[in-house]
């Protein structure tokens, strides 16, 4: 589903025609994240995803109505989904966008948007998605994507074999990569490893 899509201007997006595209804007929340998993491995960041209703991971989000702005659709939705709770509201710039993915296919325009948040409010948003208007229902659960990669494999790369909605799975390799999370090369290799997850055998005893 991800090579359907392909990266357009602001001029190409609003220049779309309005009777047969539809918009849609996902944000990935994140913030930095210290100590070391097992006093080894370094956390780095905290990345903020979701279980959807569907089985599938994604990003809070959702449909840009009539009359809304992008940035004003993944504010709305965010709250939505994720910050309903106190201390926990985020809005969203145009200085947020990280990228728009459009698809002749599908018809689809997908905005999306990154912003770096305190840890204190990044926990409290953790803490407050059961709360949100949306849970059970769109929303089945939250989730932090590891950004380290365990010596036998796992981590990182485990997690980009998991069933990702559309093209979430390349919005969040962009986006960790536009950000500075991590760089193209930890990327590569994480996608690389990634391709051979499902053949390691892991049991409780392995010393990570």
């Amino acid at each position: 589903m991800a090579n359907l899509y392909r990266e357009v201007s602001e001029s190409e997006w609003r220049a779309l025609p309005a009777d047969s595209c539809q918009h849609a804007a996902h944000a990935m929340l994140y913030s930095p994240w210290p100590g070391k998993l097992f006093g080894k491995y370094e956390f780095k960041y905290a990345v903020l995803m979701q279980f959807r209703f569907d089985g599938t991971i994604g990003f809070p989000g959702g449909i840009v109505d009539a009359g809304e702005l992008p940035e004003e659709a993944v504010t709305r939705e965010f709250f939505e989904e994720a910050g309903s709770g106190e201390g926990t509201k985020v809005v969203f710039s145009p200085a947020d966008q990280v990228f728009t993915h459009y698809s002749s296919h599908t018809q689809l325009c997908l905005h999306f948007y990154a912003k770096e948040v305190p840890s204190e409010q990044f926990a409290a948003i953790e803490r407050a998605v059961p709360l949100c208007k949306h849970w059970g229902e769109e929303v089945l659960g939250s989730l932090r994507c590891p950004l380290y990669t365990l010596p036998n494999g796992l981590g990182l790369p485990a997690f980009l074999c998991h069933q990702f909605i559309g093209n979430s799975k390349e919005q969040l390799l962009l986006a960790l990569e536009s950000r500075g999370l991590l760089s193209h090369q930890e990327l590569s290799a994480a996608v690389e490893t990634s391709k051979k997850v499902n053949g390691f055998v892991t049991v409780d005893e392995i010393d990570y």
